[in-house]
């Protein structure tokens, strides 16, 4: 097949004439159209096209085609010091939950023992002064409880003195009896 090249390709001087085409090609969806300057009509310059992407060649045994995806990156490794301080993030954070758990009941239980400390020291002033009042209410009742274990001494030395007969030893030994335990006794009870 005979081919025109458009007058811009053309290499002859500027006087060859073009010579139309005779046959429009097979792929053309275009009909002949009579022209009336006498040229024939020009072909399309062809669109530029993008260069072919690049493939992975193919492995010797498969078959011919070709990937035109790139290979997915490689998942990203942990490092197994982000793993160990993960792990001691973790530690560290339970071991201040515990402490701060054992502080608190610690100081909860020092303030009940404060507490309790508190109320004994009250209970035991009190304590104090009832036994301070009641010292004083024992010395209070010392002097009459000694009076009357003195009365009751010389009550009993005048009854054996009464009950002896009179004018004899038995009659004077009762009698320096009561006079022993009654001495301080008789002249305020006028005998």
């Amino acid at each position: 097949m005979a081919y025109n090249p458009p007058p811009h390709y053309n290499l002859g001087g500027p006087s060859d004439p073009q010579q139309p085409q005779s046959v429009p090609p097979a792929y053309s969806p275009l009909q002949p159209q009579p022209y009336d300057s006498g040229y024939a009509p020009q072909s399309p310059l062809p669109a530029p096209t993008a260069p072919p992407p690049q493939s992975i060649p193919a492995q010797p045994g498969y078959g011919t085609q070709t990937f035109l995806q790139p290979p997915p990156p490689p998942a990203p490794r942990k490092s197994p010091a982000v793993v160990l301080l993960a792990i001691g993030m973790v530690v560290g954070l339970a071991a201040a939950a515990v402490s701060v758990a054992l502080w608190l009941s610690a100081s909860g239980d020092l303030d009940d023992a404060e507490a309790r400390l508190s109320d004994r020291d009250d209970q035991i002033s009190q304590l104090e002064e009832d036994l301070a009042a009641a010292q004083a209410q024992v010395s209070e009742l010392e002097g009459p409880a000694a009076d009357a274990e003195a009365l009751q001494a010389c009550i009993d030395e005048l009854n054996a003195y009464y009950l002896t007969e009179a004018g004899s030893a038995e009659e004077t030994e009762a009698y320096t009896a009561v006079e022993s335990s009654c001495g301080g006794l008789l002249p305020s009870l006028g005998i």
